[in-house]
């Protein structure tokens, strides 16, 4: 049912502010944020289980034996399913509703799910691992074919002017859903391995029984997990449904000359040159975080959960913020912040030991409002300066070469694997040289961030004062919070 077709002469027409004065179009806006987020929660709980950077994908390796570079098969297959992205522009260009060619991919890729558990099962490592990867990769590329007819769908029925504030808006409820999933989950694996801990001990004592968690049960354990992801990832499916959708305009031009398009735009190849720029920085040694905290640092899931709680708590706290700024200053502006931030935080784990890692959790802080920021802004950017009647197959191109690019330093860093290094009396493990190098070239990114041309933001004083402003009102806030006389 398409909600906004008898109320605009021009279906196709982006939605924009003067939307929100027509009773209608602004009721079908404020039910596609209340379904997206809705269905967004159903949708990072299953993520948390079984999509790309899941801990409990990598701790299914890590029981299954895998080595370093069949862990940077992992990550890389992730980035290597973004690739693609542009076939959910070709096989939605003949067709006036996305809704059907969302669910049915989505779908197929959430039951695929369950074979991650059932594998371990019926196979043995290596084979159980290739079958692993092989249903993963299956299973991604699905997901990020429905995905990007997905973001098209969204953009085009919330206005730009309050786009990222609604993305930063979701994304702070789909983080808690994701954390509260991921902190009860990871209890119940640790209970197989890990004595210790508050939520791991009461969940010992419903289960009563200790033969429960023998380590021998440990696969069952997986295979009910990756079977309950797929039913909540399908549950969500079918609240997704009900999301009101706009009907798009056929689209005649071959699938081929569609790609090529982009490629067309000036500034969307120096958008697309920032953009592998950063993935090729963030992908060295991005296979590995998990791995290290898990082997090295030997920290259980709960420990994990943890950092992520504590990542998790300050993205929620900067993401409405974040929201605000991208809105008005605009995603290059905001970018600059978040890159200085992106390059600081991977040098914290170079010093990082088994002993002394709770320096881990002040780190947490400055990741989670990093990668806040730099997650909307990836969301959003192409969007701000694709035309309107192209943002999917922007975004699905875009999509494809930076997920491309990502995939080439994580296989090179599962490869490539240094030695371990020894300098100043300490010795320094293979993993903590990668994440030196990413942090150090996460800077230069800085340099073909210049390159893009955004429409509509302030310019460079006007930003710079606005943040002024910005910051000021803020600790006014605060300050008068605490200082304020207690009654």
């Amino acid at each position: 049912m398409h909600l906004l077709k008898s109320n605009s002469p021009h279906p196709s027409a982006p939605v924009s502010r003067d939307s929100l004065r027509q009773p209608r179009l602004a009721s079908a806006i404020r039910r596609t944020m209340h379904v997206s987020i809705v269905e967004g929660v159903y949708a990072q709980v299953h993520a948390s289980i079984a999509w790309p950077g899941s801990v409990f994908l990598s701790k299914l390796l890590v029981m299954l034996g895998a080595t370093p570079f069949q862990f940077g098969l992992l990550a890389a297959i992730g980035q290597f399913s973004q690739v693609f992205q542009p076939l959910g522009a070709v096989v939605t260009r003949k067709v006036t509703s996305r809704k059907g060619i969302v669910v049915t991919l989505s779908g197929i890729a959430r039951v695929l799910v369950v074979f991650y558990g059932l594998v371990p099962l019926v196979l043995e490592p290596p084979l159980a691992i290739i079958a692993v990867l092989v249903v993963f990769l299956l299973s991604t590329t699905l997901q990020s074919v429905a995905g990007n007819a997905w973001i098209a769908w969204i953009s085009d029925m919330i206005p730009r002017e309050i786009r990222a504030r609604f993305l930063a808006r979701r994304a702070q409820i789909l983080l808690a859903a994701g954390l509260a999933t991921g902190v009860l989950l990871g209890s119940v694996i640790d209970a197989f391995e890990h004595g210790t801990g508050a939520i791991t001990g009461v969940v010992k004592k419903i289960f009563a029984s200790s033969s429960t968690f023998a380590p021998l049960n440990l696969p069952y354990c997986f295979a009910a997990l990756f079977a309950l992801s797929s039913v909540v990832g399908l549950i969500g499916l079918r609240i997704l449904v009900t999301q009101p959708e706009r009907q798009k305009p056929l689209e005649r031009i071959g699938a081929a000359q569609l790609v090529a398009g982009p490629f067309r735009d000036r500034n969307f190849r120096m958008l697309l040159a920032y953009g592998c720029w950063w993935m090729l920085t963030v992908g060295i040694g991005s296979p590995f975080w998990q791995p290290f905290m898990i082997t090295t640092l030997h920290m259980s899931l709960v420990d994990i959960q943890m950092y992520g709680l504590v990542s998790t708590l300050a993205s929620l706290a900067v993401l409405r913020p974040w929201g605000v700024l991208i809105d008005r200053l605009g995603n290059k502006a905001c970018m600059r912040i978040a890159i200085v931030l992106g390059g600081i935080n991977p040098l914290v784990w170079v010093f990082v030991t088994s002993q002394h890692h709770g320096v881990l959790y002040l780190e947490a802080v400055t990741s989670g409002i990093m990668w806040a920021g730099a997650g909307l802004i990836a969301m959003n950017f192409v969007l701000s300066i694709a035309p309107e009647d192209r943002k999917q197959i922007y975004s699905g191109v875009y999509g494809a070469c930076t997920g491309l690019a990502m995939m080439t330093t994580m296989l090179l860093s599962g490869a490539l694997l240094p030695p371990g290094l020894e300098f100043g009396g300490r010795i320094f493990e293979p993993e903590q040289t990668l994440f030196a190098l990413t942090g150090v070239l996460r800077w230069t990114t800085l340099i073909p961030l210049s390159w893009i041309s955004e429409p509509l933001v302030r310019r460079r004083e006007k930003t710079l004062l606005y943040l002024w402003q910005f910051a000021k009102v803020r600790v006014e806030w605060i300050s008068d919070l605490l200082l304020r006389p207690r009654r």
